[in-house]
């Protein structure tokens, strides 16, 4: 059988690219108060919010027209408001939990994963990384939609993309998002991420199979052969 010219299936190429990832990864990091000071753990928002209320919810937003985005009214400001997910395998999450110059958000360990189509069904995206003199048109867009009050459909793709050059460019987090909060079942949960001394914890309290983000492959194989 000639092998260079047969021709793979969708399924056997993507198994064969190791950056290639068939889930999304939403990552939990501390909640803080008005004056910027830690309220509240990401240990806690994933237990006392999140999985209890089975909800992920879009607090801010993070796109290209953040900054007019910012002297909206509530009501326009909510229709760019997202959920971020990475589709940075898992076994490599470990490295956005790195500081990072220029970025201010700090991502914990904790976190869920969800696989890509189920994302893909309920709305999600890959996020639009726009370089040079490409941002203008897009301006162009923001402009009309202002004008027409932000249509909601117009808005789902502006709130999507985002710059990238010299001074900003996050392209490497790999970012998908759902715009406005993302409801989901326990069992459409892939897995959770917690430290490995919270395992425990977690899984007697929910039916779901918790692994850490330190891991390294084999670790993380073994735990989900066992799932």
């Amino acid at each position: 059988m000639d092998t260079q010219n047969s021709i793979q299936t969708r399924a056997e190429f993507l198994d064969k690219k190791r950056d290639y990832s068939p889930f999304l990864v939403h990552l939990t990091r501390e909640g803080f108060d008005c004056h910027g000071n830690p309220a509240i753990s990401a240990r806690e928002i994933l237990y006392e919010f999140i999985l209890t209320e089975k909800k992920l919810k879009a607090y801010n937003y993070y796109c290209l027209f953040k900054d007019k985005i910012d002297s909206l009214d509530e009501t326009n400001k909510n229709k760019f408001r997202v959920v971020c997910f990475t589709e940075t395998p898992i076994d490599q999450i470990e490295v956005l939990l790195e500081r990072v110059q220029g970025r201010n958000t700090i991502l914990s360990s904790y976190g869920l994963v969800f696989k890509k189509e189920y994302i893909r069904i309920k709305g999600g995206n890959p996020v639009f990384y726009i370089t040079g003199s490409l941002s203008a048109p897009l301006w162009g867009l923001y402009d009309n939609a202002s004008q027409n009050n932000f249509p909601d459909v117009g808005c789902k793709v502006l709130a999507l993309i985002n710059k990238c050059d010299e001074a900003i460019d996050f392209h490497w987090e790999r970012e998908w998002r759902i715009v406005g909060e993302f409801s989901f079942k326990l069992d459409e949960i892939y897995c959770g991420l917690c430290p490995e001394t919270d395992i425990q914890y977690f899984e007697s309290k929910y039916p779901i199979v918790f692994i850490d983000p330190n891991w390294g492959i084999n670790k993380i194989l073994d735990k989900m052969v066992r799932k």
